[in-house]
């Protein structure tokens, strides 16, 4: 029994020993500049936008991978996205909750931009909230292997048995790894439903109406009403919808000083507020916001 736990003990020795090359080989950069680091954000954001997991998955290991961004002064901000790490966990992650925080950090990050003069102060701010203020963990000391190694390698080890250690982990990490790819073509092959891209205006604002009269989720009545708006202004050519923009930069789309902008800005920021924030809404949350989505519909 004893020389059976000194066998396992080995396998385990030499499966870290093989799989450190192939971390280091897979490690992303640890910093990135201010726009590279939202290049990412956005790609991750963008592939949990139409329920890509694959994709999702890919671009996180890029943002969970750093460590600093790099400011245009070239000083460094600590980041730590260990949430994003625990979101994908699950074998079913929850998509539309990791959609809407990237998209506030993305929104975050855009606000900061537009200040140039206090850049680096806006970024430093964000960057000591949620979810980048968990940082600077204690570095634990380097465990000594010497006398593990010692009891381990005693004199009944042979070269034999070390080389049939390494082929049983080289097949083992094999069978890992097929298994993993076998599961991420299921996971490609899922159907996307893709139900609100089929929405016209008068659908989503029909959808919002029934949702709020016959459930009560006033709060998902509230996204109905602003993908209402959006749909509306494309389908009169007044602006284009991308999916894939955030908010704020569906605002800076429109001109300025004009009609437009004007009833398009209380719509987007009453948006923010009840879908990023943490207050209830309710019955007159919703009327107050079905009247301003109307208002706008008036601006020819």
């Amino acid at each position: 029994m004893y020389r059976m736990w000194r066998i396992l003990a080995c396998l385990l020795l030499v499966s870290g020993v093989l799989a450190q090359p192939l971390i280091a080989q897979a490690q992303a950069p640890e910093v990135v500049s201010v726009n590279e680091y939202t290049q990412l954000l956005r790609e991750a954001f963008t592939a949990a936008q139409r329920t890509d997991e694959i994709g999702l998955r890919e671009a996180s290991d890029k943002i969970v991978a750093l460590k600093h961004i790099r400011t245009r002064s070239e000083d460094l901000i600590e980041v730590n996205h260990q949430w994003l790490k625990d979101a994908l966990a699950s074998t079913t992650p929850n998509l539309p909750i990791i959609r809407d925080r990237l998209a506030a950090m993305l929104e975050a990050l855009t606000a900061g931009r537009e200040s140039a003069p206090q850049d680096l102060e806006t970024l430093k701010v964000i960057l000591n909230t949620d979810p980048f203020d968990k940082l600077k963990p204690q570095d634990a000391p380097a465990p000594s292997n010497f006398n593990f190694l010692r009891w381990l390698f005693g004199e009944g080890l042979t070269s034999c048995f070390t080389v049939i250690a390494v082929v049983f982990v080289l097949g083992l990490i094999l069978y890992i790894a097929r298994t993993v790819q076998r599961s991420n073509v299921k996971i490609a092959r899922r159907k996307d439903p893709a139900e609100e891209q089929k929405l016209t205006s008068v659908q989503a604002i029909e959808r919002a109406d029934k949702v709020a009269a016959e459930e009560a989720n006033f709060r998902d009545a509230v996204r109905y009403l602003y993908l209402s708006t959006l749909l509306w202004l494309e389908e009169r050519g007044m602006l284009r919808y991308d999916r894939t923009l955030t908010n704020r930069e569906v605002l800076a789309a429109v001109p300025s000083n004009t009609p437009l902008h004007q009833r398009l800005a209380p719509v987007i920021q009453t948006f923010d507020r009840v879908w990023y924030g943490i207050a209830e809404v309710d019955q007159t949350t919703f009327d107050h916001y079905r009247q301003q989505v109307t208002s706008l519909r008036e601006v020819r």
